[in-house]
């Protein structure tokens, strides 16, 4: 005798589809993640003075805005130091011990992997509708799929920002022979949202600038921390920031309810369950 059909299955193959074809639309009309880095000077010489440095990033874009507050301030502090910096302890570690993937090759990737991932869903679909056996590798696959994708809009599309990124030496605390500030310290405490899709780092950083200490007190302002009410003595305040796009808030708790757990729940419950005697 024939069964019936895999209602429960088709349902949920069904709603897959649909989140993915929904997702191919998301990914190339929609902001994957917005990055967002403030800091202030709250003590010390450039007190009052800041930044803030925004990136919004899709499928085709990448686009940066700087704000600078108390630009006055920030540039009366430039000019008042002098250049006097201390070789730095720290040894640098060659950046090609591991190769990022470029944005711009994420961006071209993720398009692609969406309509192959919405492809292989429709597939599971017809497997199911017409009972085809081992369709499970099918289903194993998009899973991974999918999860890839995740990884790759969470995690490789920032980092393949940060990669492409040409750091110089013209930081605020190094200069271009070594470093001008001594006896940094930074705290912070980071911040967590999951159901907005919002991950934060909250810190603080102090120390003392070297290029607003006289010649005469160097060797001691090097050797100890002359203490918060040195004229060198400065502290930032900050906060980094990335805000994921709700589609992929949403795209990460459908993988996990759809493709992972219902599944899960399907194939345990048809294992478990005990089919009713024939009566002759």
């Amino acid at each position: 005798m024939r069964e019936g059909k895999p209602y429960a299955k088709l349902l949920l193959h069904g709603a897959q589809f649909l989140i993915l074809v929904s997702l191919i639309q998301a990914i190339n009309t929609e902001i994957w993640y917005t990055g967002v880095v403030e800091v202030a000077y709250s003590d010390g010489l450039p007190e009052g003075s800041g930044m803030e440095v925004e990136l919004e990033v899709d499928q085709k874009r990448a686009d940066g805005s700087i704000h600078v507050d108390g630009f006055l301030t920030f540039m009366q502090w430039q000019n008042t130091r002098n250049d006097t910096t201390i070789s730095s302890d720290l040894v640098e570690e060659e950046r090609d011990f591991m190769e990022l993937t470029p944005l711009s090759e994420v961006q071209e990737d993720v398009p692609l992997l969406s309509k192959v991932a919405s492809a292989l869903g429709l597939l599971i679909f017809g497997l199911t509708f017409f009972q085809i056996k081992n369709r499970a590798i099918i289903g194993s696959i998009l899973n991974l799929l999918v999860l890839w994708i995740i990884i790759s809009l969470v995690v490789l599309a920032p980092l393949g920002y940060i990669g492409g990124i040409e750091f110089g030496s013209g930081s605020l605390d190094r200069e271009d022979d070594g470093e001008s500030t001594v006896h940094q310290t930074t705290k912070g405490n980071s911040l967590i949202n999951l159901i907005d899709g919002e991950l934060e780092y909250e810190f603080v950083t102090k120390g003392y600038d070297l290029g607003l200490v006289n010649e005469s007190n160097l060797d001691e302002v090097i050797a100890e921390a002359p203490g918060e009410d040195h004229r060198s003595y400065i502290e930032m305040d900050g906060v980094a920031g990335i805000h994921y796009g709700q589609f992929i808030v949403e795209l990460v708790w459908a993988w996990l309810v759809l493709f992972t757990l219902a599944p899960m729940t399907i194939a345990f419950s048809n294992r478990v369950r005990i089919e009713k005697p024939q009566l002759l």
